[in-house]
């Protein structure tokens, strides 16, 4: 097995636990700080509410990852398209100041 192979699948499963056990980061904070202020007792919690703040903490966390994405998204080929210069070239690690100043010194 290669293991450029086994990384390409680890990326994808390592991307699925942040977004299952995320949200369950965000509840186990929000269950501890509605206990601190008082406004839960943690007798009074039921599994079905634990479920459903569960449920809430994923929808926001999924809508949120996706509004990053696409912003990301967005500014990205907005600042590809702003840079199409075609004169405007892009580094490399072999290029030296030398190599772009060549047009300069011919003249």
């Amino acid at each position: 097995m290669d293991s450029s192979d086994s990384r390409d699948r680890l990326i994808p499963i390592a991307i699925g636990l942040v977004v299952l056990f995320a949200p369950v980061l965000i509840l186990a904070l929000t269950i501890e700080v509605l206990i601190l202020t008082g406004d839960l007792v943690l007798g009074e919690l039921t599994l079905l509410a634990l479920l459903e703040l569960y449920l809430l903490d994923l929808a926001v966390f999924v809508v949120l990852a996706y509004v990053i994405y696409r912003l990301t998204l967005w500014l990205v080929e907005h600042r590809s398209l702003d840079s199409a210069d075609p004169k405007e070239e892009l580094w490399h690690p072999g290029a030296t100041d030398d190599d772009t100043d060549d047009e300069g010194d011919d003249q």
